[in-house]
């Protein structure tokens, strides 16, 4: 069993989230094979090394490969092709890997969780931007997907940045329009609707790494709030 990370991994972890974020993008090496270590905590099991930082990510290319070549992945890449990979492996991910004696050794499942949560503000921030959301629309109101029966969770808005993915779960829900909602009207209206209801609003702030719940009051927020920056 792979134990709790303390502060200074955890402090490594997150930097390396909002960067990651905040830069759209992480780099590795070059060469994929060079970029892995053994786990110091897991026996058998190694550690796929990645960076938020090009000055970091050169030097250790250069420690590890002797020479400076890296990888720049895209953070869509990164959090629906590369880290499922290495979950499937059973790996784990070093995120801003220095070579200390206590490394941030991350799961890769708790690490695409993360990702998506800390892009939320940049998802509110684009959408606000752009001056409206989009969403599949019913009969009369928006249309909603059912929630869950075990455990017992409230039907869901799926909430879009861009119309292309509204129409395609519109396809997946046999609707019949893409309701362009501006955003005054989404936050003044709609998300006053859902949580009158009880509906639960669902998001993907990273483009097909999957959904997931936001408190509307948050969402109401962040979508009237220019997002904080992170240093």
């Amino acid at each position: 069993m792979l134990n709790a990370p303390r502060i200074p991994e955890l402090a490594q972890r997150d930097r390396f989230i909002r960067r990651a974020v905040a830069e759209g993008r992480v780099l590795t090496l070059a060469d994929e094979e060079i970029a892995s270590v053994p786990s110091q905590k897991v026996s058998g099991r190694t550690v796929q090394l990645f960076w938020s930082s090009p000055i970091e990510a050169e030097r250790w290319a250069e420690a590890l490969a002797g020479n400076s070549k890296l990888q720049d992945i895209t953070l869509e890449v990164f959090v629906t092709d590369i880290l499922p990979g290495i979950a499937t492996a059973k790996g784990f991910v070093g995120t801003d890997w220095v070579s200390d004696p206590i490394e941030a050794e991350i799961d890769p499942r708790d690490l695409i969780i993360r990702l998506k949560l800390e892009a939320v503000p940049l998802y509110a921030a684009a959408a606000r931007q752009k001056g409206e959301v989009y969403y599949v629309g019913g009969e009369d109101s928006p249309m909603l997907t059912p929630g869950t029966e075990k455990p017992r969770s409230a039907e869901r808005l799926h909430v879009f940045s861009t119309r292309s993915d509204a129409e395609a779960h519109m396809k997946k829900l046999a609707g019949k329009r893409v309701v362009a909602d501006p955003i005054a009207d989404f936050v003044g209206s709609t998300l006053a609707w859902a949580a009158g209801r009880g509906h639960s609003i669902v998001i993907e702030p990273i483009r097909g790494a999957g959904f997931v719940e936001v408190k509307i009051t948050d969402l109401a927020t962040r979508l009237a709030t220019d997002p904080v920056s992170h240093p």
